[in-house]
């Protein structure tokens, strides 16, 4: 299995864009494996919309058959083809297919974030922070390289839980890093 599995073909991207399969690939990543009927209960849609994700997951090689976790020759087991998934900066349709969803994920956060009523379960809080900082291009680097850094052990330490336990109750947090000079326009 591949540490991370780059999206740079626009076929890769249309895949991966959907919410749907971006949910039963978080699934995948967090079992290991799994099979369409128990992919469908976990992630609340029918097993036969599952399936017909799973194929096209399958297609643009980010999940792969796994026979040797099937129960017989018609059991159709599926793993991911990576721990995780990147999309490669400069693929085209990026703008569309990624960026516009996770701006409006980032909208309704900022909107959570300042809503009156802060949640009842902390747990299910946001955060947003937004700040300036005076970097010279060598801190930038060093700083983006510490986020990074950061976000990839929170990662693997989650999923590695999420396999070690897998009834326990985990929801998928997304996280955006976002570093670049400030445009004054």
């Amino acid at each position: 299995m591949e540490d991370t599995f780059l999206v740079q073909t626009p076929e890769a991207l249309k895949a991966i864009a959907h919410p749907l399969r971006q949910r039963i690939l978080l699934q995948l990543v967090a079992a290991g494996h799994g099979r369409a009927a128990d992919l469908a209960r976990s992630v609340g849609e029918p097993a036969n919309s599952v399936s017909f994700h799973l194929r096209t997951l399958a297609k643009a090689g980010m999940v792969v058959e796994a026979p040797e976790l099937a129960r017989d020759k018609r059991d159709r087991v599926w793993r991911p083809a990576a721990e995780s998934y990147q999309v490669e900066p400069g693929t085209p349709g990026t703008a569309a297919e990624i960026l516009r969803p996770t701006l409006d994920w980032v909208e309704r956060l900022f909107a959570a974030a300042n809503e009156a009523e802060p949640a009842d379960d902390e747990s299910r809080r946001r955060t947003l922070v937004v700040n300036n900082v005076f970097l010279t291009p060598d801190e930038a680097r060093q700083m983006k390289d510490e986020l990074v850094a950061l976000h990839e052990k929170w990662a693997r330490r989650t999923v590695g839980a999420a396999r070690d336990e897998p009834g326990s109750a985990r929801d998928a947090y997304q996280v955006l890093l976002a570093l670049g000079p400030r445009d004054e326009a």
